[in-house]
Parts: C-alpha cells; sequence; structure tokens
C-alpha cells in the first residue's frame, strides 16, 4: 500500500505569484483565492481518481495559527473547488513549522511519498524513513539559497499527465520496495 502526501502552497496552489503574500495572507480571501497550478491540480485529480483499494491520496497542507482565523477553512473550500476528488479523510492540515510527518497516521513508512515544494520538510520526511519527491515549480530549484534539492525532482508546471505518470512510477517503485522488505 501507497501513500502519496501533496503540499498545497507552491505545490497546487500558486502561493508565491502574490505580490506581498508574506503580508498579505493574513488577510481574508487570500487561501480561497489562490490560483491553481492548473496541470498539477488536474495530475492529483487524476491519481486520486484512480487510486486503487491499495494506494492513496492526501493533502498535506500547513495551516497558521491563530491569526488569520479562515486560513483553514479557505483551504477547505480551496480543495472542494480545484481538488473535488480528495475527501475530507484525506485532507491533513498541521500547524507552520512543526513536521509534518508528525501529523501521519500511525507514522511515515517507506512507502509513503511526499510531493512537496520546501526542502526542509523533504529532508524530514526522508529522516523519518519516507521516499521525498521536491516539487519543482516557477521559484524554486534555482541555487540562489542553500543547497539545490538532490532527489527526485516533479515539475508541477510540466503537463499534467506527465506529471501524473511520474507520480505514479514512484509510487509503484514504493510499493515494490515495500514488497520487496516483507
Amino acid at each position: 500500500m501507497a501513500r502519496l502526501f501533496v503540499d498545497m502552497d507552491g505545490t497546487l496552489a500558486r502561493f508565491h505569484d502574490e505580490v506581498q503574500y508574506l503580508e498579505r495572507m493574513f488577510e481574508k480571501g487570500f487561501f480561497l483565492n489562490l490560483k491553481p497550478f492548473e496541470d498539477a491540480v488536474k495530475a492529483v485529480n487524476r491519481l486520486a481518481e484512480s487510486a486503487g483499494e491499495d494506494d492513496e491520496v492526501f493533502i498535506l497542507s500547513a495551516t497558521i495559527d491563530g491569526e488569520p482565523p479562515y486560513c483553514l477553512d479557505e483551504k477547505n473550500q480551496w480543495l472542494d473547488r480545484y481538488c473535488p476528488n480528495i475527501d475530507s479523510e484525506h485532507r491533513i492540515f498541521t500547524h507552520a513549522g512543526v513536521p509534518k510527518m508528525e501529523y501521519i497516521p500511525d507514522g511515515v513508512s517507506d512507502s509513503d511519498i511526499l510531493w512537496d515544494d520546501y526542502n526542509k520538510n523533504l529532508d524530514e520526511w526522508q529522516d523519518a524513513g519516507g521516499t521525498a519527491v521536491k516539487c519543482h515549480n516557477n521559484i524554486n530549484h534555482k541555487g540562489l539559497v542553500g543547497a539545490l534539492w538532490q532527489g527526485e525532482l516533479v515539475s508541477n508546471c510540466a503537463p499534467a499527465e506527465m506529471i501524473a505518470d511520474k507520480l505514479s512510477d514512484i509510487i509503484r517503485e514504493a510499493e515494490n520496495s515495500e514488497d520487496w522488505e516483507m
């Protein structure tokens, strides 16, 4: 069984495209009105739709404590609009600054995959034993700050079919490595 965990901000939603996004994310409507990376959204919907009995697709996204009080609600509304194939049981919202792997039911296994645009999240996920895949978006992986990600890369700007096929291949690899260990 493989589980794919997909980040929202910077992976599915065009978070960093917004002018003064760090200040504006405290405004009502900010998260609700983020534009999607359309092909990434199509790919994730396709994967969620085609997930078999042994695979699951989750959203794994950080929310901000306290202010803005509407962050969680707006992210859920955004998902209802753009990712209707992912039900509320497959949406995990973390607290900003807390490692994402701490929110995974039964912990992270080697067949758990995280597709995220933030190296810190990916490093922590790998350290917990999971498979980390960097979401190469329109602003990251340029080598301007910190080390470039050395692992698997999947661009959220690629055609939807390519994204879905690449993530499906990674899911199959994770399942096969789990079978090999049994």
